[in-house]
């Protein structure tokens, strides 16, 4: 009879710790591979799709030509780039949409016609976030953009992308480019290949740049 009262207790108290690490594992797994952090995978499908190639792409290559900025506008202000909301869509789609001319296929004015509605019914577009880093980690994107477009003219080489010697300063588009990849002839934004963002490539690009790798800039 001891035996078993002294067992009992014990075993509750591994049923619940096992528990409490089955949740975590599940958390984590259901974290990592919903939308994996660092790039590591294909983007997640976004609610409308938003083709860059149409947007950002050059005006000779039959793009927009909008710039990086207009959209993201606080990515030279802050710490995140931020997406736009509904109503900047309408800028040019109270104008481009599937009661005008557009010119475009069916398929593209019935999702034109979806973001109007979106704007109409004042429901936002959830957008799926492509680019996710730890919550442990910060990245300001203001600080890089001004790195990147200002100051006076060099050469540097950033281990991303083709890793090539690269003349600063850069345009904004040419600054997001570092790390996000040519956007503008993406149909869909995916994470740059062979660009993971671990902490190891950031501190490649702080000791190549000279720029501070003491912890707290990015970990506070």
């Amino acid at each position: 009879m001891k035996l078993g009262v002294n067992i009992l207790p014990l075993a509750l108290v591994g049923l619940v710790v096992t528990i409490i690490v089955a949740f975590l594992i599940y958390v984590l797994a259901t974290a990592w591979f919903s939308n994996a952090p660092f790039g590591l995978s294909d983007a997640p499908p976004q609610p409308i799709p938003f083709p860059h190639t149409v947007h950002a792409g050059s005006i000779e290559q039959g793009g927009a030509g909008i710039q990086c900025e207009f959209c993201h506008r606080n990515v030279t202000k802050g710490a995140s780039a931020t997406v736009p909301a509904v109503e900047n869509c309408l800028f040019c789609h109270k104008q481009i949409n599937a009661e005008n001319d557009t010119g475009e296929t069916t398929a593209n004015v019935a999702q034109i016609q979806r973001v109007v509605d979106k704007y109409h019914d004042n429901n936002p577009i959830n957008w799926e976030r492509v680019h996710r880093l730890p919550d442990h980690a910060r990245f300001v994107h203001e600080a890089h953009i001004r790195f990147l477009t200002q100051g006076e003219s060099r050469i540097v080489t950033l281990p991303m992308g083709d890793e090539k010697p690269q003349q600063l300063p850069l345009s904004i588009g040419e600054a997001c480019s570092v790390c996000h990849g040519n956007v503008a002839e993406m149909t869909e934004v995916q994470p740059q290949e062979g660009q993971s963002l671990k902490m190891g490539t950031c501190l490649d690009c702080h000791r190549q740049t000279n720029a501070s790798t003491d912890c707290t800039i990015c970990h506070k």
